[in-house]
């Protein structure tokens, strides 16, 4: 949880600065190439293999030695281990699917390389991996999805050819200076990846899981999904060796507390509570435990020690995926990526810093700046022309996250949009007709409804 906040909270204060309050006046800020080892990335390497080694041991523990060893070899109950095998590797392959959609997403391939594989991860990316929305794609669509709804919006105005971008508070175009994107445009709900180092449309955020970004366009959806999958998964997989897990733990506790070498060797020394009582029975439960199945021949297949280390680690990662898509889902009732929520927590920490500042221009300018940057709402240019005077004027107006600037409407209506099965642009990722309307209001082009 607190890796997923952490990368969602990466956002450049220097790549929406204004040209005047640039170092040295320059006409954009200097790309600073990313120094350092970033954890995110060192997690992403780290995590996916401990997820393969923990599905490898289970998968020796559950099916060969409990399913294939114990129920068909030993009980002769055959019929019994299809039909729990078929449903749970039915699951199984589902959220492995979901897992590899995530982890393999891969950014759109040129018309004339979109046949090119290079390499086998080349290839699995392409044929497993979901596709990132192009940003210059993206805003293109969001030009023309906004272009049809002011036509909706604005039938019977005295204004007509009404253009509504985003913008910064000075009316210039909203760009991204941070590493490669050079000066790219940002369309509505993209934001910087600084472990990836490029902006994605509808970025929610950069997950260690997978070592890749999850975004509203593309892989949010199998992100919850894989989540969603575990419990029942882990319950349907594992459930069936809960109660030797039980008994193996309490047999092995039993010998280890009991056994005169462990005791000498470790109950009875002072430096076994260094690391409190949880430490010292973990260590414990270690050493007893090769002794243990050397000194207990003719087990069952399935009763090794494996089996309660295995359901405890299965459960940390029930907690883990529970808590991850409850609060995913949570937001995303409310139209809020994981991005949108660190970012108004960031914000709201910078507002309490303010105010116990003491009297230090310079502290109390750069805390405004960083405030600037993560004020949770967003500012439009709004111009049109002026059917009478033939004139075209414009005016700058800003939209806040509590004046429904994300929200599509209803809960449920927030979930569908976010959660689309779509690879471009979905109008998750453009701004919905409601706030349309508010902005259009703001710019007194629409009388505000009553």
């Amino acid at each position: 949880m607190l890796l997923r906040q952490r990368s969602a909270r990466k956002m450049s204060d220097q790549s929406l600065l204004k040209p005047s309050e640039l170092p040295n006046g320059n006409a954009h800020p200097v790309s600073q190439p990313r120094k350092g080892i970033r954890l995110n990335r060192v997690l992403g390497r780290i995590v996916p293999i401990i997820l393969l080694i923990y599905i490898a041991y289970t998968y020796d523990l559950v099916v060969i030695r409990y399913a294939f060893r114990d129920l068909h070899g030993e009980q002769e109950r055959t019929l019994t281990a299809i039909l729990w095998l078929l449903p749970t590797h039915s699951l199984f392959l589902w959220s492995l699917r979901a897992y590899l959609r995530v982890f393999f997403a891969h950014d759109r391939l040129p018309a004339s390389g979109a046949t090119n594989y290079s390499g086998v991860i080349s290839w699995l990316r392409a044929r497993l991996g979901a596709t990132f929305s192009d940003s210059d794609r993206a805003q293109h669509e969001d030009e023309q999805h906004i272009a049809q709804s002011v036509l909706t919006l604005l039938k019977a105005s005295s204004c007509s050819d009404v253009r509504v971008k985003l913008c910064q508070p000075d009316g210039q175009p909203l760009r991204c200076w941070r590493d490669s994107c050079n000066g790219n445009l940002k369309a509505f709900r993209t934001r910087h990846c600084g472990d990836c180092g490029v902006c994605r449309v509808g970025f929610d955020h950069h997950c260690a899981w997978f070592d890749n970004d999850v975004t509203a366009a593309a892989t949010l959806r199998p992100f919850i999904g894989f989540l969603i999958s575990i419990p029942p998964l882990y319950l349907l997989g594992l459930g069936p060796l809960f109660p030797t897990a039980w008994r193996m733990l309490r047999r092995i506790q039993s010998f280890t507390s009991n056994d005169p070498g462990i005791r000498a060797a470790w109950w009875s020394k002072w430096y076994s509570w260094i690391g409190g009582p949880a430490f010292r029975w973990m260590v414990g439960f270690a050493l007893g435990t090769s002794r243990w199945s050397n000194s207990t021949p003719g087990r069952m297949p399935h009763e090794s020690p494996r089996a309660p280390v295995l359901v405890a680690v299965g459960a940390v990662f029930v907690f883990v995926a529970t808590a991850l898509a409850t609060s995913s889902l949570t937001h995303l009732r409310y139209g809020k990526l994981t991005v949108d929520v660190e970012r108004s927590k960031a914000f709201r920490k910078l507002q309490r810093q303010l105010e116990k500042v003491d009297n230090s221009q310079t502290r109390v300018d750069a805390i405004r700046l960083k405030m600037d940057s993560l004020a949770p709402g967003q500012h439009f240019k709004v111009s049109w022309t002026d059917r009478v005077s033939t004139q075209r004027q414009e005016r700058v107006v800003s939209l806040s996250v509590y004046e429904g600037l994300l929200s599509h409407g209803s809960p449920w209506a927030n979930l569908r949009r976010l959660l689309s099965n779509s690879t471009d642009t979905t109008p998750a990722c453009s701004l919905s007709d409601t706030a349309l309307r508010k902005v259009l209001e703001k710019a007194s082009l629409l009388i505000p409804a009553p």
